[in-house]
C-alpha cells in the first residue's frame, strides 16, 4: 500500500508545479488534483496514486538543453521529451472528451515551427469554426496552450510570430503571437467592428482599434505590416489524423535524429545490380555510388520500381531493402547504415500490406537448420494468393539460398 503521507507530499510538489508553471494542462491538471485530495480525504490511497502518476504522465517537467542533451544525459531519447509531453497531452484530451464529437478522430494534426528552436508547436486542428484550433507549444518538458478564434491562422517559420487573423459579421481581428520564456504572449492586438453590432452596415461603419487604442483604418493596417509580415508567413493547416500523430509522436519520443524520407514523394534514380552479396555490401556500394538502398516511402514509388522490374523480366530476383532491425525499440525502419528513419515499418499501418504473411518474424533458420535472428529487408515476388511483391525480414547473407538471384537497388536523388 502507498504511504499517505509520501502520496500528500507528491500533491503538494504536483500543485506547486501547476501554480509555477501555469500552463501544462489547464484545466485537467487541476481536476486530477481535485481528485487526488478527495481520495486521500476519503482513505483511498492506492487509487489517488494512480491519479498522481496520471498527472505526472501529463506536466512532469524535465528540463531540455538546447544541446539535445535533456537531463544531461547523451541518451538520445532524453532530447524527446516534448514528444511524450504531447502525446500524453492529446491522449488524455481524448480521454476526457465528454461528447464523441469532441473525439480527436475528427481533428487533424501537424508540427509547426514558430520560434527560433528546433522542437516543433503541435497544431491541432479543429473540425469547425467554432471550436477553432489548438496550438501547443513545449518548453523544458511543459506544455503552454494557445486557443485561437476560428479556424484561420498563418506564421512565420522559427520567425517568433503567429497571426490569427478572422472575424464575422462586424467583428474582425489580427492578434499576433509570440512565444517567451514557453509560453503564448500576445503583443500585438488589432481590432476592428461595428458598434452596437448593427445588422446592416457597410466599411464606412467600422471602427479601428490597436493594442486597445483606437486609431484611423490607414494607420491599423500600417502598424499591422510594421508588427507581421505576410510576405514570410505560412498557412495553419494539418493534414495528419489522430491515429498517424500518435505515430509520428511515439516514433520521436523514441529519439530518431533523422527527418529524412518518410515525407519524400519523389520518385528518383535507380540502378538494379545483380550480384551475390550480403545486406552490408550492397550497402556500402550504393553509398559509394552517392545514393542510397532502396527505400519505398510511397504507393507510386513502390508502383514504379515493380513495373520497372516487370518490365526488365527481373521478377526472379530477391532484392535487398534499405531496411533493418532497431534494437532500441524492436521495430523495423529504413536505414542508411548509420540513422534510421522514423516510421515503425512493422506497425505502421501504411505499410501492412507490403509484408509477407506472418513476416517480420525476427528470427528464422541458417543454412545449417540453427535458429537466428533477422535483422535485415528484403523483397521478392510471389504468386501466392496474387501476384505482388512482398517484404521480408533475413538473415544478411542470402548468397546460400538463392545464388545467382540476389539483387540490389540504389536510389540516388
Amino acid at each position: 500500500m502507498q504511504n499517505k503521507k509520501g502520496l500528500v507530499t507528491l500533491l503538494l510538489a504536483v500543485m506547486l508545479v501547476g501554480s509555477l508553471t501555469a500552463c501544462g494542462i489547464p484545466g485537467r491538471i487541476g481536476r486530477i488534483v481535485t481528485r487526488v485530495k478527495d481520495k486521500l480525504e476519503t482513505g483511498e490511497a492506492s487509487e489517488a496514486s494512480e491519479e498522481t502518476e496520471e498527472y505526472t504522465r501529463a506536466a512532469t517537467v524535465v528540463p531540455y538543453t538546447e544541446d539535445g542533451s535533456g537531463d544531461g544525459s547523451s541518451d538520445a531519447s532524453q532530447a524527446m521529451e516534448w514528444a511524450d509531453a504531447y502525446l500524453a497531452y492529446i491522449r488524455k484530451m481524448d480521454d476526457e472528451a465528454l461528447e464523441d464529437y469532441d473525439r480527436l478522430e475528427y481533428r487533424t494534426f501537424d508540427y509547426i515551427y514558430v520560434d527560433e528552436d528546433d522542437i516543433p508547436e503541435l497544431l491541432i486542428q479543429g473540425s469547425d469554426e467554432a471550436t477553432g484550433n489548438l496550438i501547443l507549444t513545449c518548453h523544458n518538458g511543459v506544455i503552454d496552450e494557445l486557443q485561437t478564434n476560428r479556424l484561420n491562422f498563418n506564421y512565420i517559420k522559427k520567425g517568433n510570430r503567429l497571426l490569427n487573423s478572422d472575424g464575422h459579421m462586424g467583428y474582425y481581428y489580427d492578434m499576433i503571437y509570440s512565444i517567451e520564456d514557453g509560453k503564448w504572449v500576445l503583443q500585438y492586438n488589432g481590432q476592428y467592428n461595428v458598434e452596437n453590432n448593427s445588422v446592416e452596415w457597410d466599411d464606412d461603419d467600422l471602427r479601428y482599434f490597436w493594442n486597445d487604442s483606437e486609431c484611423s483604418k490607414e494607420e491599423y493596417y500600417t502598424r499591422l505590416a510594421a508588427a507581421y509580415d505576410e510576405g514570410k508567413a505560412s498557412p495553419g493547416a494539418a493534414v495528419l489524423s489522430f491515429s498517424q500523430i500518435k505515430e509520428k509522436l511515439t516514433n520521436d519520443s523514441i529519439g530518431y535524429e533523422n527527418p529524412y524520407l518518410e515525407d519524400d514523394t519523389a520518385i528518383h534514380k535507380y540502378e538494379v545490380i545483380v550480384a551475390d552479396v550480403t545486406w552490408d555490401e550492397a550497402m556500402a556500394d550504393c553509398r559509394k555510388r552517392g545514393g542510397y538502398l532502396l527505400r519505398l516511402n510511397t504507393w507510386e514509388e513502390k508502383n514504379y520500381i515493380e513495373t520497372m522490374l516487370k518490365e526488365n523480366k527481373q521478377e526472379k530476383l530477391v532484392i535487398w531493402l534499405g531496411g533493418g532491425y532497431n534494437a532500441k525499440d524492436g521495430h523495423y525502419h529504413w536505414y542508411d547504415g548509420e540513422k534510421y528513419a522514423m516510421a515503425a515499418l512493422d506497425e505502421s499501418s501504411y505499410f501492412r500490406y507490403d509484408w509477407l504473411d506472418g513476416e517480420p518474424s525476427f528470427t528464422g533458420q541458417d543454412a545449417n537448420g540453427n535458429i537466428v535472428d533477422e535483422r535485415y529487408m528484403c523483397m521478392f515476388h510471389t504468386s501466392k494468393d496474387y501476384e505482388r511483391w512482398v517484404w521480408n525480414d533475413t538473415v544478411s547473407d542470402l548468397r546460400p539460398y538463392y545464388p545467382g538471384r540476389v539483387a540490389y537497388i540504389c536510389e540516388m536523388e
